[in-house]
């Protein structure tokens, strides 16, 4: 989906470009529940549940204008398959995912990653966006020692053709560290 598709304001969007990279390795397709922390405008939440329909997507986020541009994006896209939650994760989850993705995590990351792989299915997806390096590390140094399997990094740099004087140029956006990973079969 474009990000033009989307209700936007003040909150970040997770880009076009790394959001189809970042649910592609969530690999929803045979996926009944998924979590989105951090939902911001909720891009993530609405294209999952739009190409999903079978899949339950629960949206998490704590900014009261991210939460009224979820709700609105939802609304507009007519999901029926997304419950949004008013929190800061980690919240209270009574049942097992198969798919979290990490937009945002405050400064609650070690509690949240404990936090997922407790919901987490066996062999169960994991991805994590970052822009701050020493949250990549930290994020890395933690999957690790909590038995997180598969580990995958990727670093997406991507660029925008943009008008400059008579000409173009190409206007870098931020790099993207995206992490994907499995809970390791207990």
């Amino acid at each position: 989906m474009k990000n033009s598709e989307f209700i936007t304001g003040k909150v970040p969007i997770t880009k076009e470009e790394v959001r189809a990279i970042s649910i592609m390795k969530l690999d929803l397709v045979n996926a009944k529940r998924f979590i989105d922390v951090g939902a911001g405008t909720g891009s993530v939440t609405v294209e999952a549940a739009y190409n999903y329909p079978n899949l339950d997507v629960i949206s998490i986020e704590r900014n009261d204008s991210a939460l009224e541009l979820i709700n609105k994006n939802v609304d507009k896209f007519n999901l029926k398959n997304v419950e949004i939650i008013q929190g800061y994760a980690p919240v209270e989850i009574d049942k097992k995912v198969d798919a979290i993705f990490l937009g945002g995590t405050g400064n609650n990351l070690n509690e949240i990653l404990l936090w997922s792989k407790d919901l987490l299915i066996d062999g169960g997806r994991l991805v994590a966006n970052f822009i701050i390096v020493e949250t990549f590390n930290e994020t890395l140094r933690l999957l690790r020692e909590y038995g997180f399997e598969n580990i995958d990094v990727s670093v997406l740099n991507v660029s925008k053709l943009e008008k400059l004087g008579r000409g173009e140029y190409f206007k870098p956006l931020n790099p993207i560290y995206i992490i994907s990973c499995e809970k390791g079969r207990d």
